[in-house]
């Protein structure tokens, strides 16, 4: 077991000896006075800021890709609100729905045509209800679009400098649109 040595009270400057190794001040008159005092306030601060650029240092492109997921998920919610599920006449869909599918088609994630409003029920119970999905996306965009998102497409991978640009973007496009709403 380790021993505990003499520690300097950070309040009052006197020595005493710690029950544990991470007591900081020697009496309850003490640590009353560093609770008021703002010294950990400013440390927690610090460290949360520190921690946070330590945890971007540490992120993968796939973290960052699932961060730019739910930025842009945001700015579909945001952008399209008040529309119907495209798959069915549902007044209050919850989810971005991709019409060609991640997985399938991860060139066409960030496609702002292929993803919109749907129900839950349909993006998530029904598999995307597609036959009702291409329907709705012939509607809003045209029979054109829809043959070229249906089409091939070049493969696209985002660098992480790329995909952090991106999500600057869509963070300031979902700022402006919540400005717009609250005026």
């Amino acid at each position: 077991m380790k021993e505990i040595k003499l520690k300097e009270c950070v309040v009052c400057g006197e020595d005493f000896m710690p029950f544990k190794t991470t007591e900081k001040v020697c009496s309850l008159t003490c640590a009353l006075a560093y609770a008021k005092s703002d010294v950990d306030k400013k440390n927690a601060k610090a460290w949360r800021k520190e921690k946070k650029i330590r945890k971007e240092k540490l992120k993968t492109a796939s973290d960052w890709l699932q961060d730019l997921q739910k930025v842009f998920n945001e700015f579909i919610r945001i952008s399209q609100k008040g529309s119907k599920c495209i798959s069915c006449t549902n007044n209050e869909p919850t989810d971005a729905g991709h019409y060609r599918s991640v997985g399938a088609h991860p060139e066409l994630r960030f496609e702002e045509k292929n993803v919109n409003l749907q129900c839950r029920k349909c993006n998530g119970y029904w598999g995307g209800n597609l036959i009702e999905y291409r329907k709705g996306l012939v509607k809003k965009y045209g029979i054109e679009v829809v043959e070229w998102l249906e089409g091939p497409h070049d493969p696209v991978k985002l660098s992480i400098p790329e995909i952090k640009e991106k999500i600057e973007y869509y963070r300031s496009k979902i700022r402006e649109m919540k400005k717009k709403a609250v005026v």
